[in-house]
């Protein structure tokens, strides 16, 4: 519904509910996201929804990334995980409530070069790259970092921001999922139902988008990440 890969839900429940560590709740979570992703995407385009410029451009510079956060969630303790987990959703929760009305007020601009405004191509790689990296180092997807990053640079509206944050994602998690299956980082009994939920899941929440208007769909992104984050804090501190 939001654009988001799922995984900023699944990897706290895999982490506290299941027990994983955090390489393996990042890669099995991937599988959900990439599911998820590419369903959800799919929809998007039938609605033709999904800005591909945009898009690609974006899944260039996080390819690399995706690699790179893979490698990284494989050395990363799990207790600084979960604090850097939950202190990245409550900044981005923040950030996103802090300038609702302004980036709601967007309309899409017509010159592909002007889309993402005060950005150079090479900026977009760049954040590009770093959402390739947190998509694999956490496993959620990228979509905390797209959504953000294009509410605030540039002047797409809220519903096509979500389409095209699902068609990133589609084409950078299938990176990161790889190279945490050569690090043997993903739960292979838990992949199968979280693939088929995430099949389903993905065209059902895309429908329902367009029910709902943009300032409750960020109000959706919002609290799912204060629950998701107060989850982790309290587990470090219990």
């Amino acid at each position: 519904m939001v654009g988001l890969g799922g995984g900023f839900v699944l990897v706290p429940i895999l982490r506290l509910v299941f027990g994983l560590a955090p390489a393996e709740a990042a890669g099995t979570s991937l599988a959900l996201v990439v599911a998820n992703s590419a369903s959800g995407a799919f929809t998007y385009f039938l609605q033709k929804r999904v800005h591909v410029k945009i898009g690609l451009l974006l899944a260039a510079g996080g390819l690399p990334g995706s690699i790179l956060g893979a490698v990284a969630a494989a050395h990363i303790p799990a207790v600084a995980f979960d604090w850097i987990f939950a202190g990245l959703l409550l900044t981005v929760t923040a950030d996103i409530y802090a300038n609702r009305k302004r980036r709601l007020a967007g309309r899409v601009a017509d010159d592909g070069a002007n889309l993402i405004k005060g950005m150079s191509y090479r900026v977009a790689l760049a954040v590009g790259l770093g959402v390739g990296f947190v998509s694999s180092l956490f496993g959620v997807g990228g979509g905390v970092i797209v959504i953000p990053s294009l509410l605030y640079l540039s002047d797409l509206p809220a519903h096509v921001i979500a389409a095209t944050s699902h068609f990133t994602i589609f084409l950078t998690s299938p990176v990161g999922l790889v190279t945490h299956a050569a690090q043997h980082d993903i739960a292979l009994g838990d992949v199968v139902p979280l693939v088929l939920g995430g099949l389903i899941g993905g065209p059902v929440g895309a429908r329902l988008s367009r029910l709902v208007s943009g300032p409750r769909l960020l109000a959706l992104v919002c609290v799912a990440m204060v629950i998701a984050a107060g989850a982790l804090i309290l587990h470090r501190l219990v």
